[in-house]
């Protein structure tokens, strides 16, 4: 299972890789969110973006 939190990783040190809009609204301004991949050290980073209210999201996976 996954959830998402407060980026742990400094953006400015990831690779963008690709980008899509998700299925998520942002709870502030209420717009479609972006689902967006980076890439660092051989490992791939996911984050829910909204560009509007500049908030960034970072994925992890739990383990049940």
């Amino acid at each position: 299972m996954s959830k998402y939190i407060t980026p742990k990783v400094d953006m400015t040190e990831l690779l963008f890789v690709s980008e899509e809009v998700s299925d998520i609204k942002c709870g502030k301004c209420k717009k479609p969110m972006f689902y967006t991949i980076y890439y660092k050290d051989k490992d791939s980073v996911d984050f829910l973006v909204c560009k509007d209210c500049n908030i960034h999201m970072q994925r992890v996976l739990e383990e049940e």
